[in-house]
């Protein structure tokens, strides 16, 4: 038989088991939508936090009061060990390879606009050093002055969308921040949820350092900093100015290795943990959408296995009007193929509908065709795999008994 005889033989017997060949797809659909929709979804919040790492520079360091391991990069920056303090600075600007310090405190305080009062997290910068570290660009107006006091730069979301779209806040406009008058003097481009050392550049309001040390007077020690953000001078060795770092805050701390208050922390060293976090999240993922793979291939293994059952005396006529063993063997793996290829497409295609509904949620996404595209071939694989033996008894059958089988 040629090749577009046995297809055409072969999707005509599909067609005559609709239910159960349909029911045997679902398996390969599900399976497949997930692979593909979780190594998409992966790849892409891994390229988006490496891309928002990048644009911090290769030259920044991290240090704050949370436990060893954590990620201080767009965290609360509450201790959850020790504080940082003033001591802390005057010791580190000691170190020749940092060139500038920026002091952070950060916490949440009740911001009105107009009618409408919401409790947000406020960050308190240095306006001479902070835009030197980080990378943004002002959409309207200026950024924070050494002489600044009582006024605000806002990013893009606070603008336009967390007042509602009655309420946007242009330059000029007030804010109410903890019963004061604070004045918009810039708003910063979207930056599509862009990292920072004080969080993400969409949803910051930020106000002079001194103000928001007045601000959170009452929950600050004396000299008291949330974190602390360096950038050191090109060319040097960054492990070397983190072990430098390291020592001169034990000292300052009077603690030893195993007794760190704080973390140091680099954007490669930050890199390295939130990529080794999101391998094992995708590996975990991955697993759990191989087992939907392995039942879709147990399921059409066991269809194939019923189908030859049944078509024990069609297997019969077959031979007998010249079909060889070759040719019974190549109608159930290509029958096997097409569950699989059939149940691979629908699947990456659903897969992509999933990444694309994803990224309406904000949830970083870009489609991936090369990965759809091995959905599809892997499905087919699969599919062949699991017919091979089904595929192997039916042509193994004698012709003879096949036509005596009723």
């Amino acid at each position: 038989m040629r090749l577009p005889d046995i297809a055409a033989y072969s999707f005509n017997s599909l067609r005559k088991r609709e239910i159960r060949a349909w029911l045997t797809i679902i398996g390969i659909v599900i399976g497949i939508a997930a692979v593909v929709s979780l190594l998409t979804i992966g790849g892409a919040f891994n390229k988006e936090v490496n891309s928002q790492l990048d644009k911090l520079g290769s030259n920044i360091i991290f240090v704050a009061p949370i436990s060893a391991g954590s990620s201080p990069l767009g965290s609360s920056f509450q201790p959850s060990s020790g504080k940082l303090y003033q001591k802390d600075v005057e010791r580190l600007k000691k170190i020749p390879e940092i060139l500038d310090i920026a002091r952070l405190l950060r916490g949440s305080a009740s911001v009105q606009f107009r009618d409408k009062e919401i409790t947000m997290q406020l960050q308190g910068v240095e306006p001479g050093v902070f835009e030197v570290i980080t990378s943004f660009d002002i959409e309207n107006g200026r950024f924070l002055l050494d002489t600044d006091r009582r006024v605000a730069v806002i990013g893009s979301k606070i603008a336009n969308d967390t007042f509602g779209a009655e309420n946007k806040v242009n330059v000029n406009n007030y804010l109410i921040i903890n019963r004061l008058k604070y004045r918009v003097v810039g708003v910063l481009n979207e930056s599509g949820g862009g990292i920072t050392p004080a969080g993400s550049l969409d949803s910051m309001v930020l106000i002079p350092f001194e103000d928001a040390r007045e601000i959170f007077s009452e929950k600050l020690a004396k000299d008291e900093i949330h974190a602390l953000a360096m950038r050191i001078a090109d060319g040097s060795d960054m492990q070397s100015v983190v072990d430098k770092i390291k020592l001169e805050m034990d000292a300052s701390h009077r603690v030893k290795e195993d007794e760190r208050d704080y973390t140091v922390q680099s954007p490669e060293t930050l890199r390295e943990r939130i990529g080794t976090v999101l391998g094992l999240v995708t590996a975990f993922l991955g697993v759990v959408a191989s087992i939907s793979l392995i039942v879709g291939a147990l399921s059409i293994a066991s269809s194939m296995f019923t189908s030859v059952a049944e078509r024990t005396h069609e297997i019969g006529v077959l031979r007998a009007v010249g079909a060889n063993a070759d040719a019974i063997m190549k109608i159930f793996l290509f029958e096997a193929a097409a569950v699989g290829g059939i149940g691979g497409l629908m699947g990456a295609l659903l897969g992509v509908g999933v990444v694309l509904l994803a990224g309406q949620f904000g949830v970083p996404s870009e489609l991936d065709f090369p990965i759809a595209a091995f959905g599809v071939a892997f499905a087919t694989i699969i599919g062949i795999l699991s017919g091979y033996f089904p595929a192997k008894q039916a042509s193994d059958i004698s012709p003879v008994e096949a036509l005596r089988y009723e």
